[in-house]
């Protein structure tokens, strides 16, 4: 199967800016009065502890971080962050004005391809997802799209994780259920790369935690994250919020407390461990007010991330962001308005991580076809993200006096070495006049993304683990679960 190639590069300069810098201090100042004042609730022993020794207020499991803290350990945090993937080779730069693309995790539902039916979403889902995006070029990283749900509901996550490090090379983010699951995922990576040491030095993983809105560092979170400090590995320590329900309605104060809660995560992670990579954002969703539902493809949400981009760039701190997620239940014109909105101000604004490519109904459900046509929406976006290239070759001044009045560019050397990078060519969208359109057998870009999904799965295969490897991996899933029901029993 041929492989659809990206001529994509990443913009060097953001083209997008939300706010001043003005503000952006302002509401840094903000952020700190509410680490000093309010503080935040840290369930953590050790967390609690470095907090304590450090100089912060700590009354129980209440914890006020004087602002001089917060300033020097976002001053430890480093700017820039290499992430590898499977096979070791440094392909993702965390930096600013990089942007990389990927999916969610954890999507409890999926449209199946054959049947078009919603249904429960299996570990086969996320086999199948993976697959998708090792082979579509715009997909720079990957999370699991589906939960496994038809496998024990202790170790699901570690089944994700063996089926996304069977089913592609590139990049991954995790989730945890807990800090003992994620000590397992560790154990599967460091197999994976040949040892602790080489996913040290190379690390293809990042988890993803987050503290409980508003102000909450729970015991599991923290513990997630110190562990992968242990191992050199990442992490994305971001909230992801209601907007009305567990932050300010207003976007301001929203991004302000998502902020408290973000930097509090830099605190610990710096006061863990020296330079610990840790990757701010969050998920700056409002809520309905009339269903309660989580609007991830509103404007107000690419408003706020346009900011929280802003503010991480402010801090010179890799930023995680969510784009290509909707709320249309299905892969319609909504879908793609949301979408193709969401992920072109990501790539304008410069963001680093932009996850939830590909989410329908608010994150609830996976849909292959979506995740294909996403791809033409993230080639779409990058190609405007390069920007318009201005110089004598390109402005063509000696070209037009060749032509001249009334003469034509089709025949042109210069239009047959330009038209390619200068004009846009999508691999799914219709641009064929009506006649022939219906030749071709009438299809909307929904058929055609369709029909390459269903192709990849056919014929697509990602470079296979060996099999000593793929052993390893199931005995620590087996063994997790065994010592996990054990443990429960003993309770």
């Amino acid at each position: 199967m041929k492989k659809i190639r990206s001529n994509s590069i990443e913009q060097t300069t953001p083209l997008l800016r939300w706010v001043s810098e003005g503000q952006i201090e302002e509401i840094h100042f903000a952020t700190l009065e509410v680490l000093e004042r309010t503080g935040v609730k840290v369930d953590h022993p050790e967390a609690l502890q470095l907090l304590k020794d450090a100089g912060c207020i700590v009354n129980e499991n209440r914890v006020r971080i004087p602002s001089w803290l917060v300033e020097e350990c976002i001053r430890l945090a480093p700017s820039k962050i290499v992430v590898a993937n499977r096979k070791g080779n440094r392909v993702m730069p965390l930096e600013k004005n990089r942007t990389y693309f990927g999916t969610g995790s954890d999507l409890p539902y999926t449209i199946d391809l054959e049947t078009g039916k919603r249904r429960r979403s299996t570990k086969n889902d996320v086999e199948l997802a993976c697959r998708v995006m090792d082979y579509l070029p715009n997909y720079d990283f990957v999370m699991s799209y589906a939960i496994a749900s038809d496998t024990s509901s202790k170790v699901s996550d570690l089944h994700q994780l063996e089926a996304m490090v069977s089913n592609t090379i590139k990049p991954m983010i995790v989730t945890a259920h807990d800090e003992i699951n994620m000590r397992a995922q560790l154990e599967m990576a460091a197999l994976v790369v040949g040892g602790k040491e080489e996913l040290r030095k190379n690390p293809f993983l990042i988890l993803y935690s987050e503290p409980i809105s508003p102000l909450v560092h729970t015991n599991d979170g923290v513990g997630k994250m110190f562990a992968c400090f242990e191992y050199g590995v990442p992490v994305v320590y971001t909230p992801g919020i209601l907007s009305g329900a567990t932050t300010p309605v207003t976007k301001a104060g929203t991004i302000v407390l998502m902020n408290a809660e973000a930097l509090a995560g830099v605190v610990m992670a710096q006061l863990k461990q020296k330079g610990a990579p840790i990757i701010i954002g969050g998920g700056a969703t409002p809520m309905d007010m009339r269903t309660t539902a989580t609007l991830y493809g509103s404007p107000e949400t690419m408003m706020n991330y346009a900011i929280m981009t802003q503010l991480s760039q402010f801090y010179g701190i890799p930023n995680f962001t969510e784009a290509g997620c909707v709320n249309s239940p299905v892969p319609d014109a909504q879908a793609g308005m949301e979408a193709g909105n969401g992920i072109l101000m990501a790539q304008l604004m410069g963001a680093n991580l932009v996850h939830d490519v590909g989410y329908l109904e608010g994150g609830k459900t996976g849909s292959l076809t979506f995740l294909t046509m996403c791809n033409d929406f993230m080639d779409n976006a990058r190609y405007m993200g390069r920007g318009t290239r201005i110089d004598e070759e390109t402005m063509a001044v000696d070209v037009i006096d060749e032509v001249g009045p009334g003469g034509n560019y089709v025949s042109h050397e210069h239009t047959f070495k330009h038209f390619r990078e200068e004009v846009w060519t999508p691999k799914q969208f219709n641009r064929s006049f009506w006649e022939i359109w219906e030749e071709q057998g009438s299809k909307s870009m929904e058929d055609n993304a369709e029909e390459l999904a269903k192709e990849i799965v056919a014929n697509h295969t990602s470079e296979p683990l060996n099999e000593t490897i793929r052993q390893g991996l199931n005995e620590i899933i087996a063994e997790t679960d065994k010592a996990k029901a054990t443990s429960r029993r003993k309770k």
